[in-house]
């Protein structure tokens, strides 16, 4: 039984699709989707439980039901990275960008390498406010990138698996879908190009269906 990432693939055997996953959000986002909510809900439920035992990780879990609007996201993500003020905006000095550069690991004795933001039924945003998605994938994976090019502090790595159906796996796939390609802001290199040194964002497309049917 396999699963695939975009283009490539890569045959798991009974338990292991975990460390796999891992080894992938090294490079990439994902996004991770099925038709079945019961298989979305063990996926991301499975994937929890191995990321928090991490040594040095961090595991943010959004939950999408309730994200219908950036307030919704606001609201979620200021409960999970401590900052004293975080505004309705997605730039900005304390928009959603400046949270994201913000390392929550200060009283902690080991320092945090990894974090994972785990975006449960991402799809439900894109059917309610397909631009504001678009602006917030963007976001997630620019600043990531950029954390790990232009950061002069220790390295960390920061990842979005973003979890849901079929209009999940529809932006996933689209070459143009701000998952997939910086927006275009005028003339000239677009502004996270020039942040991050990417040419794009790095996202994975995943079956889930694949991947539970062999466990």
């Amino acid at each position: 039984m396999s699963i695939h990432f975009g283009t490539s693939r890569f045959v798991f055997e009974r338990g292991t699709w975990q460390p796999e996953v891992l080894a992938k959000l090294e490079s990439h986002h994902i996004a991770a989707c099925s038709g079945k909510t019961g298989a979305r809900s063990r996926f991301g439920a499975s994937l929890q439980q191995f990321l928090v035992a991490q040594s040095g990780t961090e595991v943010c879990v959004l939950h999408g039901r309730s994200i219908l609007d950036l307030e919704g996201l606001c609201a979620q993500l200021e409960r999970l990275i401590p900052v004293d003020r975080l505004a309705r905006t997605v730039d900005g000095p304390h928009g959603l960008a400046s949270l994201l550069r913000h390392r929550s690991n200060i009283h902690s004795r080991v320092p945090t390498r990894q974090r994972f933001f785990l975006w449960h039924d991402a799809d439900i945003l894109i059917r309610h406010n397909p631009e504001l998605f678009g602006e917030v994938a963007e976001v997630f994976a620019g600043v990531s990138a950029e954390m790990e090019y232009a950061g002069d502090e220790a390295l960390m790595i920061q990842r979005c698996v973003y979890i849901g159906g079929n209009r999940l796996a529809d932006v996933a796939r689209d070459p143009e879908s701000l998952l997939n390609q910086w927006a275009d802001d005028g003339p000239g290199v677009p502004f996270w190009s020039l942040v991050s040194g990417e040419e794009s964002p790095m996202t994975s497309l995943c079956s889930i269906d694949s991947l539970m049917d062999s466990i």
